[in-house]
């Protein structure tokens, strides 16, 4: 018999126990036909006949010809679907449910129950190790690829064998990423690049069969995060805290995936929803952190000492605890904590940080910030706040931090943060003092777009404009700045200085007397400041200086315009009386010093 007679026997044989079936039959007779409708099988051995005619070649099998339904099965066919889902769910709270469904005797269970048993069991310990194992471990000791993938992830390896035939094979060699060594590592660049690749695709597929998975949105808001790709984490972390809102471990990624973008009160609100867990270090942490961010500096303090109450050798905490004293202006307290810090690490950048900010802000020396900063410019040469830190003190210094001014120190910040108004302000204040007015003038015009600058940056800018000629843009932007705020001093200020350059002189005076006659000492002193350059002798402008004098002493405007005064009379003993009491408020002003050194020469 050939080939094609034997596939043709094979069907009509096929067809004839079809016939004889009793199911088969009853349906014919309950459902009647057209004749010129044909039923599925008939067209099926018609197309398998015209295959025959046409001499399909020789490999082609019987189930290929023969279009039968066919039921896939897994390795866990035989057990409960609903069990299969809750292990698939992977939350704490389903695998218990699958546990407690499956239960039996240690005798009764088949080797496929015992390999289920075996997954949902690594999964709570490796995933959820805050959560106690209920039921009974039952090990299965035959080989198979699911606990094969669970021993490599194990291992730091992406298991890549395991076929992918169903959820947990595909899902299962992803926990590679809670490694614990993965895990510690501070940047992905540690990691081998097909770990995050691989596993990423495998979580991606496994989502697509189960978006529900509490186990895969997890495993993928984790890589995420990983990656620091912290807004797309928060989507995957939370969908599983919303099917499982009291497991820690899922809490504490969920509240660091909001904290690091910047939502604090959504990730204490997460935080305060797990139970209360005064002993718990990762909880205590969290809640210390956010809670500094949020400038709840009492409460943060709290919880650091409860973390170093349990772990008093924990010197990250120690020095968080110095960072809390310091925005507390508790600067005895944080230095002392500092001294132990530096015991074990005098290189930590948060120490130099600190221990930087302490001697500018607290102790105001200035020269041993500048030694502190520039150690932290050797280690962390990029690092954004140890740049803002040396402009800071180039800025108030007029001196250069590591042989750079604060313009050039703000170069790096600004190419990743151009916006940073802060870091631009450092920047112009190294151009004024250096008398760099065109580029002082582009600087300052780049902050005033941003519309969110302090109103000191008004007088700078008519300042600017002014030393440029650009006198009546001064007036102009000085006008519309007091339109703006017309009961700030310092802007009214700027617009008395501008429109003394512009106004005719008489009516200026005038005005001026007009604010003499009701105003503050502070602003007295500074318009009878601007009086003296309309006055038309030295003596006047020098009662006017003196009369300022008598409002504010310490207005260093006036004593440097009667340094200058003197200083253009050659008078250089009175010269140098005024410039050393400007000196004197500005201690840190090297400039000045520089200007009182060189008088200090010319006095005989």
């Amino acid at each position: 018999m050939s080939r094609n007679d034997l596939k043709k026997f094979i069907i009509l044989f096929f067809l004839i126990i079809l016939s004889c079936n009793p199911f088969y039959s009853a349906s014919k007779k309950s459902k009647k036909k057209s004749q010129n409708e044909k039923t599925q099988t008939e067209i099926t051995i018609e197309a398998t006949f015209q295959k025959d005619e046409l001499e399909q070649t020789d490999d082609e099998t019987v189930e290929e010809m023969i279009k039968l339904p066919v039921q896939k099965r897994t390795f866990f066919y035989k057990i409960d679907e609903q069990i299969i889902k809750n292990v698939e769910n992977g939350s704490p709270e389903s695998l218990k449910n699958a546990m407690q469904m499956i239960k039996k005797t240690s005798e009764e269970y088949e080797e496929n129950e015992k390999v289920l048993i075996t997954i949902a069991s690594e999964i709570m310990k490796t995933v959820w190790p805050s959560q106690k194992i209920t039921w009974e471990q039952i090990v299965s000791e035959v080989e198979n690829p699911y606990t094969g993938a669970i021993n490599s992830a194990k291992q730091g390896i992406f298991d890549s064998s395991t076929g992918d035939v169903d959820f947990l094979t595909t899902l299962l060699p992803a926990l590679v990423i809670l490694n614990p060594v993965i895990l510690k590592a501070k940047d992905q660049s540690q990691i081998e690049d097909d770990v995050f690749v691989k596993s990423k695709a495998s979580v991606e597929k496994a989502i697509e069969m189960n978006p529900d998975s509490v186990l895969a949105n997890y495993l993928m808001g984790v890589l995420l995060g990983k990656q620091k790709k912290n807004q797309e984490s928060l989507f995957y972390l939370n969908i599983a805290y919303q099917n499982s809102p009291k497991t820690e471990e899922i809490s504490l990624r969920y509240a660091d995936a909001l904290y690091e973008t910047g939502d604090y009160v959504q990730a204490q609100n997460v935080i305060n929803n797990l139970d209360p867990m005064e002993n718990n270090i990762s909880v205590l942490k969290q809640k210390a952190y956010i809670a500094f961010e949020l400038k709840d500096y009492d409460n943060a303090e709290r919880f650091v000492a409860l973390v170093l109450q349990q772990n008093p050798n924990d010197l990250d905490f120690l020095l968080f605890r110095a960072k809390i004293l310091v925005e507390k202006k508790d600067y005895i307290r944080a230095v002392s904590l500092l001294d132990v810090y530096a015991r074990q690490n005098d290189k930590s950048l948060d120490y130099l940080i600190l221990r930087a900010k302490i001697q500018l802000d607290w102790s105001k020396n200035t020269t041993a910030a500048t030694e502190t900063i520039e150690k932290a410019l050797q280690l962390y040469p990029d690092d954004i706040q140890v740049l803002m830190i040396a402009a800071k003190i180039s800025s108030i210094t007029d001196s250069p931090v590591a042989g750079k001014y604060a313009d050039q120190l703000t170069e790096k910040v600004l190419q990743t943060q151009p916006d940073n108004t802060e870091a631009m302000i450092y920047s112009l204040n190294a151009l004024i003092q250096r008398e760099n007015w065109i580029d002082s003038y582009k600087v300052c015009r780049r902050i005033i777009e941003t519309d969110n600058y302090p109103v000191e940056i008004v007088v700078k800018f008519v300042s600017i404009c002014l030393k440029l000629g650009k006198n009546n843009e001064a007036f102009d932007f000085a006008k519309t700045q007091l339109a703006k705020y017309p009961d700030d001093e310092t802007v009214l200020q700027a617009y008395v200085f501008a429109y003394s350059k512009v106004g005719n002189r008489e009516l200026v005076l005038k005005y001026i007397d007009s604010l003499l006659a009701n105003t503050n000492q502070k602003m007295k002193s500074y318009l009878f400041y601007v009086r003296s350059f309309l006055q038309v002798s030295d003596e006047k402008a020098l009662a006017d200086l003196r009369s300022s004098l008598s409002m504010n002493p310490r207005n260093s405007d006036s004593l440097f315009r009667l340094y200058e005064i003197y200083y253009e009379k050659q008078d250089y003993r009175k010269a140098q009386y005024y410039l050393r009491q400007v000196v004197a408020i500005n201690p840190n002003n090297n400039s000045l010093k520089k200007l009182n050194e060189s008088l200090t020469k010319l006095i005989p």
